[in-house]
């Protein structure tokens, strides 16, 4: 039990701020880290399901409210996945060969295309924050589980595109928990989008799986494998393509 208790301290402080007790950085406690990483999308979820009621109690503007939930998920987690984003837009729109492609991604500093695609995905994610219903909302949240579900899931079963945490990870060994861990999140995320909107639910869950396979062949046809950054690209793009289908199906449906 204390080892579980602190994997998920692990998991609560590198993947969010979150303020939580100093956590004992063991190889043993590592291993069980991943399957506690969906628990920071459900945070989100939670605040940013909070933050909307806030909003409509006191009649707010759409766009105040569009532009709390779009920083939301960057406050709670200061922005760990946006770096991997950015680092990744970078290596993919240089063009170059796969060697320097993964010299980009351990580059520190960003470079004009992360700039540019920084701000093409906060206006996209924005403007479809400002485009939903506190029910739509609803039963997107979920997403935030279901991304980072996806993640760990790939992190514990893709090969390693360059040494660095994810391969900590992967040498702590425990891919088997994780996955199995990972697929009940991404189980119980689905269920929880399903239970209050099944059209709309299933919309932004298809959404979800063709952007993920989607940026899974990129990853291995472009890098050959999978890496913090990456994973954290994969989990923005998905992210996007989530809300950004629960914009246009809340319309729709």
């Amino acid at each position: 039990m204390k080892s579980l208790w602190n994997s998920f301290l692990i998991a609560l402080s590198m993947y969010s701020r979150i303020p939580v007790p100093q956590a004992e950085w063991t190889e043993k406690n590592l291993r069980w880290a991943l399957c506690f990483f969906p628990l920071v999308g459900a945070v989100i979820g939670a605040l940013g399901y909070g933050v909307y009621c806030l909003c409509e109690f006191l009649a707010l503007p759409q766009l105040l409210a569009g532009a709390l939930l779009t920083a939301l998920p960057v406050v709670v987690t200061g922005g760990i996945h946006l770096d991997g984003f950015c680092d990744t837009t970078d290596a993919i729109s240089s063009r170059l060969p796969r060697e320097k492609k993964l010299e980009i991604l351990k580059d520190p500093h960003a470079g004009a295309f992360a700039v540019l695609w920084c701000a093409v995905y906060f206006i996209v994610y924005f403007s479809s924050a400002c485009s939903i219903s506190l029910h739509t909302y609803l039963v997107f949240l979920s997403a935030y589980v279901f991304t980072r579900a996806l993640s760990a899931l790939s992190v514990a079963n893709f090969p390693t595109a360059k040494e660095g945490l994810v391969s900590t990870f992967k040498q702590a060994g425990a891919n088997r928990a994780v996955t199995a861990v990972s697929l009940l999140w991404i189980a119980g995320a689905a269920a929880f989008s399903l239970a209050f909107s099944l059209w709309l639910g299933l919309v932004i869950l298809a959404a979800g799986v063709v952007v993920y396979l989607f940026c899974v062949i990129v990853i291995f046809k472009t890098f050959g494998g999978i890496s913090g950054d990456l994973a954290g690209w994969m989990l923005q793009v998905t992210e996007l393509f989530m809300l950004l289908a629960a914009a246009i199906g809340g319309v729709l449906l």
